[in-house]
C-alpha cells in the first residue's frame, strides 16, 4: 500500500514545474525624487519661465548680458557686482548724449548773451536789454524744453511698463506661496501688490505727464514774464508733490510690513502643524512623509528665491534707463543754471532751475514707483515665511 501511494503521488506531482510571477510588464517603483526633480517640475508648472517675456526689450537685453535669461536660481548665482556696474555704466553712457548736446547749445546761448551784456549794448532799461533776454530764454527753451518733455513722457512709459511686469509676477509668486503652504502670505501679497500695481499704472498713464507738463509750462511762463510771479505757485506744487509721495510711500510700506509679518507667523505655525500631523498620526510612513514635505517645501523656497531675485533685477533694469536719463538731465540743467548765475543771466537761470525741478519731480515719481515694487518683492522674500 505504501508503494502504491508513493507511486500515485509521484505521478500526480511529475507534470508540475516550478513557477514564478512574470514581472517584465509590471510597473516598478520609481526611486525617490530628489529636491532637484521637485524644483524642475515646479519651475515648469509655476509659469516662471514666461516672466522674461513680460519685461521690456531693453531690460531683457540687459539681463541677458548679465547671464540671467530666466528666473532659474543657477543663473542668478552667476550675477556679479562687476557685471551690474558695467550695465549701469553702459546705460548712463547711452543716455548721456542728449543732455550733453543740450548743454553745449545752452552754454553757447549764455556766452552770446554774456558777450552782449559785456559790450554794454542796451535794449531798454536793463543792462542786458529786454529783447536780448527774451531771445536768450526762447533759444534755451528750444534747446532744453522739448527733450525734457520727452524725458518725462518716457519715464511715464517706463513706470507703466514696470507696473505691467509687476502684475505679471503676482500670479507666479502667489502660486509659489500657495504651493509652499503660505496661504495667508499669498493672499496678503496678492491683494496689496495688485492694488499698488494698478494704482501705479493708472497714475503714470493719466496723471504724471499732464502734471509735469503743466508744472513746466508755468515755470516757463514765470521765466518769460517775471511780472506774473508764478514762482510761489510752482514752489507750492513741488512741495505738495514731494509730501504726497512721502505720505503714500510711508502708508504703503507700513501696511505691507505689518501684514507680511502677521501672515508669516500664521503660515509658519500652519506649516509646522502640518509636518507634526504627518509625522505623528500617519502610521508606518509618517516620518517619511514628513521628510518629503520638508523636501518639497525646500525646493519651493528655492524657486521663490530665484523668481524673487529675478523680479528685483528686472525691476532695477526697467527703471534704470529712466532714472539715469533724469539724473543726467538734472546734473546738466543745474550746471548750466550755475553758469547762468555766474554771468548774471537771471531769466535763463530761472528757466533752467524750473526745468531741473520738473525733472527732479519726475525722478522722484520713478524712484517711488521702483521702491514700491522692490519693497513688496523683498518683503515677500524675507517675511513670506521660510521652510519649516
Amino acid at each position: 500500500m505504501k508503494r502504491i501511494l508513493f507511486l500515485v503521488l509521484f505521478l500526480i506531482l511529475l507534470p508540475c514545474a516550478p513557477v514564478r510571477a512574470d514581472t517584465t510588464d509590471m510597473p516598478r517603483e520609481d526611486p525617490a525624487l530628489s529636491a532637484e526633480d521637485y524644483y524642475s517640475a515646479q519651475f515648469e508648472e509655476s509659469g516662471a519661465g514666461e516672466l522674461p517675456y513680460s519685461l521690456p526689450e531693453e531690460a531683457r537685453e540687459s539681463l541677458g548680458d548679465l547671464g540671467v535669461a530666466d528666473p532659474d536660481w543657477r543663473n542668478i548665482q552667476n550675477v556679479t557686482p562687476q557685471g551690474i556696474f558695467s550695465q549701469i555704466a553702459a546705460v548712463f553712457g547711452e543716455k548721456g548724449q542728449a543732455p550733453l548736446e543740450a548743454a553745449f547749445s545752452v552754454l553757447a546761448v549764455m556766452l552770446l548773451c554774456a558777450l552782449v551784456n559785456g559790450m554794454k549794448l542796451s535794449f531798454g532799461d536793463k543792462p542786458l536789454g529786454g529783447a536780448i533776454g527774451l531771445v536768450g530764454v526762447l533759444c534755451v527753451c528750444l534747446a532744453v524744453i522739448r527733450p525734457v518733455v520727452s524725458c518725462i513722457s518716457s519715464a511715464a512709459q517706463v513706470i507703466q511698463g514696470a507696473a505691467g511686469f509687476l502684475l505679471a509676477c503676482v500670479p507666479v509668486l502667489t502660486g509659489i506661496l500657495l504651493a509652499s503652504g503660505q496661504a495667508v502670505s499669498a493672499g496678503t501679497y496678492n491683494l496689496l501688490v495688485v492694488g499698488a500695481g494698478n494704482v501705479i499704472s493708472i497714475f503714470s498713464a493719466g496723471l504724471l505727464v499732464p502734471l509735469m507738463n503743466v508744472f513746466l509750462a508755468l515755470s516757463i511762463a514765470s521765466s518769460l514774464s517775471p511780472g506774473l510771479n508764478l514762482s510761489g505757485l510752482c514752489g507750492w506744487f513741488s512741495k505738495a508733490a514731494q509730501w504726497g509721495l512721502g505720505l503714500c510711500m510711508t502708508v504703503f510700506t507700513s501696511l505691507l510690513t505689518v501684514q507680511s509679518a502677521v501672515a508669516a507667523s500664521a503660515d509658519s505655525t500652519a506649516s509646522k502643524a502640518a509636518k507634526f500631523l504627518l509625522g505623528s498620526f500617519v502610521p508606518v510612513v509618517g516620518g517619511a512623509l514628513g521628510d518629503a514635505f520638508t523636501t518639497v517645501q525646500g525646493s519651493v523656497q528655492l524657486l521663490k528665491s530665484g523668481v524673487g531675485a529675478f523680479a528685483l533685477l528686472g525691476t532695477l533694469f526697467i527703471f534704470l534707463p529712466a532714472a539715469a536719463e533724469c539724473i543726467l538731465w538734472m546734473l546738466t540743467l543745474n550746471l548750466c543754471a550755475g553758469i547762468g548765475m555766474i554771468f548774471d543771466l537771471k531769466e535763463i537761470d530761472s528757466l533752467l532751475s524750473a526745468a531741473s525741478k520738473a525733472v527732479g519731480l519726475t525722478l522722484a515719481f520713478v524712484l517711488c514707483s521702483m521702491a514700491v515694487i522692490m519693497i513688496s518683492t523683498a518683503l515677500m522674500l524675507v517675511m513670506g515665511g521660510g521652510s519649516a
